[in-house]
């Protein structure tokens, strides 16, 4: 057998093996506010993106924005997700959010209005508190359930969605918030908001606990965890932290599968949007399209039970197409 017939079979098998994917699917939005009456009323403001030509349930996948961020953050990545068949659902947190550390958008295309910045300071540290974060923890089950009251009886929704299938996602603090639903330990154990309608997660930016053994707080999670972060991966307000302790919960989680990507020269912004700073970086789109096939891959393995999708991630294939962009790494049972 020559070796140009042994690359050509060589390379069929691959494309063989590689998920396929069909056309993206149409997509619509749905932009509401929940309301928690059993916490004095809270408004929970929410963005659905689904595609209505999709057949039968679909599963669901829930984001939580980071610090100062809104239901608007990572479009490009909540879009993709729809249009090759989920439901993902934007979960905004007032008293973490933009209007909380920012002030309210102005109307010239989403970015965050004027600003007196001698009071940033003092709006992080009550955006961070304890129960900021509390409240942020509680507005992911809450979400769930009204996303089962919607199943039921919302007009659009109605039986299109899958809520035994349901990911948990979100960056930086919403990463923290991901972690958190996903069953970390809080305050050495005297808290835990895991929940157990949530299958999987994927932390974009995680984060260490501010305090304790990681490898305690981390031992409560049984869930797989997708963890992904980068060589330049500080935050725009805190610089105390190097980017590597963003790689402290995937090392410290030892009792489900777990993957990791670290993006070369991937910042903390490449995950959810450029709304901090004027303009894109150059390889913007090209981590954009990786975080969207990895985390494709991911919740179709997890979610959906593709063997194939699994496979991809676990056989070479993705660590091949990441390349020079990044390292990737995993373990699974």
């Amino acid at each position: 057998m020559t070796l140009r017939l042994i690359a050509a079979l060589t390379l069929a098998w691959l494309v063989a093996l590689a998920p396929v994917r069909a056309a993206p699917l149409a997509v619509e939005t749905i932009l509401g506010d929940w309301t928690d009456t059993a916490r004095s009323n809270r408004d929970v403001p929410f963005k659905i993106y689904y595609p209505p030509q999709a057949q039968g349930p679909r599963p669901v996948v829930i984001f939580s924005h980071g610090l100062g961020g809104n239901r608007d953050g990572a479009e490009y990545l909540q879009r993709f997700l729809a249009e090759n068949g989920y439901v993902a659902v934007a979960v905004q947190h007032p008293g973490s959010d933009t209007p909380a550390v920012f002030g309210e958008l102005n109307a010239n295309g989403g970015e965050v209005g004027d600003f007196d910045r001698s009071s940033l300071p003092s709006k992080l540290k009550d955006s961070i508190s304890p129960s900021t974060a509390a409240d942020r923890f509680r507005d992911i089950p809450f979400a769930i359930t009204q996303l089962e009251s919607m199943n039921a009886s919302d007009p659009k929704l109605r039986g299109r969605l899958d809520l035994s299938r349901v990911g948990m996602s979100g960056h930086s603090f919403g990463a923290i918030t991901t972690m958190a639903l996903s069953g970390q330990s809080i305050a050495g154990g005297r808290f835990s908001f895991g929940d157990p309608r949530i299958k999987a997660s994927i932390a974009y930016s995680p984060s260490k606990p501010r305090r304790g053994d990681p490898a305690e707080a981390f031992a409560t999670i049984h869930i797989p965890t997708f963890h992904m972060t980068g060589t330049e991966d500080k935050t725009p307000f805190d610089q105390g932290e190097p980017a590597e302790s963003r790689q402290v919960p995937y090392r410290s989680i030892n009792a489900a599968d777990k993957f990791l990507i670290v993006f070369t020269g991937g910042d903390h912004m490449i995950f959810s949007g450029r709304a901090l700073r004027s303009g894109p970086r150059p390889n913007d789109d090209k981590f954009h399209a990786l975080i969207q096939k990895a985390s494709l891959a991911y919740w179709d393995a997890y979610l959906m039970g593709k063997a194939e999708a699994k496979a991809y991630l676990t056989d070479g294939r993705f660590a091949q197409d990441l390349g020079a962009m990044g390292t990737f790494e995993f373990k699974v049972r």
